[in-house]
């Protein structure tokens, strides 16, 4: 058996008054509509043609400063904002362009970080920063492309004055380090260094190569140590125990400024060698600066025995007509 079953459902009325006011200019057909399917009937919606809730008599809630937080849930209506802060913009109390709720430092100026940590804390710009170092790295290598350093590893060898070397010992030091111990107050705050800034296209290093070694030794009419300086804190020397240079060498000892004794190889020009030394002379050559315009700033340090301070001269080079010349020499107290 068939059963076709069909209900009508009478929409009910909540608000008679409401209603009769309705169908006093109204069919009950059009009072009892829902045009804008907003489930609020005609005769209670005040906005018929835009769906809202019954909350807000059929209509929509506002949103004044269109921040897609509405008013009623907005604390700042008039002010767009964000949804997580209650439709108010972020606080930015230091101005520094980092949102306080991003700033771990929010009554700190400070430059934003990738590190959340430092984010609004950084002393510098580091964007700014990386962008005007590598446009200044790219100058110094592209005016330096058809420059001949070999050349100026001879000329600051050649130009070497022996005569300042006094003792029949020599150390050289030919290689150098600076070193730092704990953490610097702050220092985290500041941009890391990208690239060596104050010699980027030739440094110590570059200089102290194996040929640089080999033409101090052919130079010196000395016996010679080979030794590394470190600069800063624990500041000191390390002298050479392994074989640096297949030249002929023995096994020596040598009493330091503190008058402790460290073994180290001595490459002899010398029948009579000692086998402990304490009278030396010492060579110490460092590349201080590079400049635009080719110009190479060196630092050459002279010692002997009886002169703890020796004699330090800064020597300024240039290359110009493909040779490395010498434009300026200061000798420093």
């Amino acid at each position: 058996m068939l059963f076709v079953i069909s209900c009508f459902h009478a929409q009910e009325i909540t608000d008679r008054d409401a209603f009769e006011k309705c169908r006093k200019e109204n069919s009950k057909k059009i009072c009892l509509s829902d045009k804008d399917e907003d489930n609020v009937l005609f005769y209670l919606d005040q906005c018929p043609e835009k769906a809202g809730i019954l909350e807000n008599k059929g209509c929509p809630w506002p949103d004044t400063d269109h921040d897609g937080v509405i008013d009623k849930d907005d604390l700042c209506p008039d002010l767009s904002g964000e949804k997580d802060n209650n439709g108010c913009p972020w606080t930015d109390f230091d101005g520094d362009g980092v949102l306080d709720k991003d700033d771990p430092c929010p009554a700190d100026f400070g430059y934003a970080s990738d590190d959340p940590q430092k984010n609004g804390c950084m002393k510098e710009d580091c964007k700014k920063k990386y962008e005007e170092g590598q446009a200044r790295l790219k100058k110094f290598q592209e005016e330096s492309k058809l420059v001949d350093y070999n050349k100026l590893q001879d000329k600051i060898i050649n130009d070497l004055n022996l005569n300042l070397l006094k003792e029949e010992n020599v150390v050289v030091f030919n290689k150098n380090q600076m070193i730092t111990c704990g953490t610097i107050p702050g220092k985290n705050y500041y941009c890391p260094a990208y690239y060596d800034y104050e010699t980027p296209v030739y440094s110590t290093e570059h200089f102290w190569n194996d040929k640089a070694v080999e033409k101090i030794y052919d130079k010196l009419p000395k016996n010679i140590i080979f030794a590394s300086n470190y600069e800063g804190l624990g500041s000191g020397a390390e002298y050479e125990k392994d074989t640096i240079l297949n030249r002929n060498n023995k096994q020596v000892r040598i009493l330091d400024q503190y008058k402790v004794e460290h073994e180290t190889l001595l490459y002899p020009k010398h029948k009579n060698i000692q086998t402990k030394i304490n009278k030396y002379s010492s060579l110490f050559i460092k590349i201080l600066k590079n400049d635009f315009e080719n110009k190479i700033k060196v630092m050459i340090v002279y010692k002997n025995t009886d002169d703890h301070f020796g004699e330090k001269y800064i020597i300024t080079y240039q290359y110009l007509d493909n040779q490395w010349k010498t434009i300026e020499t200061n000798k420093e107290k």
